[in-house]
């Protein structure tokens, strides 16, 4: 089961990295203040440790629950885990509107101080969790802690290395995909991980 949310965390996690508005904005800063690309890079993956961190700390919280759960219901954990998985991507799909839109660092920093404009970004990033991976960590909390651990540390590295080499190749002017369609598809492709790891989980135990 750990494997499978081994790999469901990296999908998700990268997915959910990809989304212009968590690390376009940082590239374009870079490029208008004069930052070198060493700077810009920095702040990316600064950005990207705060934007984790909260993830991570909520994650620790809700795996207590599963930790707990499967102390109480040890025989039941796997087949719980797997509806709480299948039913938050049924969630994911209801929801899904196709136009909206992430808004993770806020406007108007241009002009202010180079500190500013870094304390702006990282809180923004730490007041904006990402809620689609906490349902790994509750079914990791049923592993017990040591899957909550190892799942903590695959979600960061994989988050902030995305928003790295993201950064990196639109601050070249490299990136020349439209990834906004993530936007707007994000809750569809995180719905089907969600689903497709549920049902995985249910039938494979690896």
């Amino acid at each position: 089961m750990l494997f499978n949310l081994l790999i469901g965390s990296i999908l998700l996690g990268a997915v959910h990295a990809a989304i212009p508005n968590h690390w376009l904005p940082v590239a374009l800063i870079g490029r208008s203040e004069g930052w070198t690309m060493r700077e810009t890079l920095g702040v990316a993956a600064l950005s990207g440790f705060f934007h984790t961190l909260s993830t991570v700390i909520l994650g620790v919280l809700i795996g207590a629950i599963g930790v707990e759960l499967s102390a109480q219901l040890e025989d039941q954990t796997r087949w719980i885990a797997s509806l709480i998985l299948i039913f938050m991507g049924l969630v994911y799909f209801a929801v899904h509107n196709p136009h909206s839109a992430h808004e993770h660092v806020p406007k108007g920093l241009s002009g202010r101080s180079k500190r500013a404009i870094i304390g702006t970004l990282a809180l923004a990033m730490l007041l904006s969790p990402c809620l689609e991976i906490e349902t790994f960590f509750f079914t990791a909390g049923t592993l017990g802690w040591s899957a909550v651990v190892t799942l903590s540390i695959a979600y960061t590295a994989v988050t902030i290395l995305c928003m790295v080499g993201l950064t990196a190749l639109s601050f070249r002017g490299l990136a020349k995909v439209q990834w906004h369609w993530l936007e707007h598809h994000e809750k569809q492709i995180t719905g089907g991980i969600l689903i497709a790891l549920g049902i995985l989980n249910f039938f494979i135990e690896l």
